[in-house]
This record gives structure tokens, C-alpha cells and sequence, in this order.
């Protein structure tokens, strides 16, 4: 935690000389070394404290980022799915689980997933405005706009979710409604021209000249 990583090492491999079947010990010393970006061996740690203590959660845990961060998804899957098996509640490992699964083109299961986890954490935008993109993609845009709608009602300043609903708007010929999301847009990154040209564009096609001189000459 202080950033001694050297001495992290150090102890971490005398806790395993002092016992090498420690789940706790070999989880101290496959975290050094995935903080060094060794994952392999980090993987390797992990597996072996699993070894030694089946319902080791935090070895669970950290073997199946692991496998996520080599790149092996069925089995940052399987290792996930374990431990949801153990605690049906970790919002963590809901999260990853639903992350793989759109990450493997599985829509249908990452919707699910999301769901579950939003079940969990009905305020989280992250999650809300993930299922939007999902949807999106899906091109469900019912779905999409009330995922992203609600996204923003919890967290208004994702620029993502700003710029798709001020598009939204937009599209659906609603400018006015466009206007609130793209002046937000041009509040957060006020130096980004393209949100006060979209101000202007809005003021224009609504019929709203003026508007759009003054937004043009700003």
C-alpha cells in the first residue's frame, strides 16, 4: 500500500519460504508481482493459492482478473462464475461477469447480467449507460434511450451519455430537448467547440436565428 514494492517481495517470499502452502501468503506475492505486470506468473500464484484453499476468495478473485488481463476469457468466466456461486451478492464479480459476456459478442447473457447487477446497484450510471451501449448495439433504441436517460438522471456529467442523448433528440427532430444536454456538454468542456456549434445547430433548425447568431459569434 506504501508503494514498496521491492519490500512487498521481500516479505511475500518469506512468508511462502515460512509456509509454502499459505493461501494468504501466495496471494501477497502474486499481487507484487501483478503489480509489476508479470500476469502470468501472478496467474500462476493465484492458482496455486486456490490449491491450497479452495474458497480463498481473494485468491478466486484476483486469479480470475488475471486471466482477464492475459486474455483468457472462458476462464475468467468459469473462475467468476465460481465465485458468484459462493457470494451471490459481490457486485464486483457481477460486474465482471456481465463485462465478459459483452465482451464475447454474448448480448443477450450481458444484458442479463447487467440487469442482475443493476438489481444490486439501482443508482450506478456506469452500469445503466453500459446496458445503453448495449442495447444500442442492438439497435434497440426504445431500450437505449431509457438506459442512457436514466444513466444521466444519476450521473449528468458522462459526456457519452450526454453526446448520444442530445443526438437522440436531435434525430427524433426534438431540439429543444437537445439543447439541455449539449449546453451541459459545453459547461463540462467548455474548450470543446463541437458542443456550442451543436447549441447553435439546435437553436438554428428549431427557427431560433438569433439564438444561433449569438451562440455562432461566442
Amino acid at each position: 500500500h506504501e508503494g514498496d514494492f521491492q519490500s512487498a517481495v521481500n516479505y511475500a517470499d518469506m512468508a511462502i519460504r515460512a509456509n509454502r502452502y499459505s493461501a494468504k501468503a501466495l496471494v501477497n506475492k502474486g499481487n507484487c508481482v501483478f503489480v509489476r505486470g508479470e500476469y502470468e506468473l501472478a496467474r500462476f500464484l493465484f492458482s496455486e493459492a486456490v490449491g491450497a484453499e479452495a474458497d480463498c476468495l481473494e485468491a478466486l478473485y484476483n486469479l480470475g482478473i488475471s486471466h482477464k488481463r492475459i486474455g483468457d476469457a472462458p476462464a475468467a468466466l468459469a473462475v467468476f462464475e465460481k465465485l458468484h456461486a459462493i457470494e451471490p451478492e459481490a457486485v464486483e464479480v457481477l460486474w465482471h461477469i456481465a463485462d465478459l459476456h459483452d465482451g464475447g459478442g454474448d448480448a443477450r447473457a450481458a444484458i442479463k447480467w447487467f440487469k442482475i447487477l443493476n438489481a444490486r446497484v439501482p443508482t450506478d450510471a456506469g452500469v445503466l449507460a453500459r446496458l445503453g451501449v448495449i442495447y444500442q448495439r442492438e439497435d434497440d433504441e426504445a431500450q437505449a434511450y431509457h438506459f442512457f436517460l436514466e444513466s444521466y438522471r444519476y450521473y449528468p456529467c458522462d459526456m457519452n451519455v450526454l453526446s448520444w442523448l442530445g443526438a437522440y433528440f436531435v434525430k427524433s427532430e426534438m431540439y429543444e430537448k437537445a439543447v439541455s444536454f449539449f449546453e451541459r456538454a459545453a459547461l463540462i468542456a467548455p474548450h470543446e467547440v463541437k458542443w456550442r456549434l451543436m447549441v447553435a445547430s439546435c437553436h438554428r433548425r428549431s427557427g431560433e436565428y438569433a439564438l444561433a447568431y449569438e451562440v455562432y459569434l461566442a
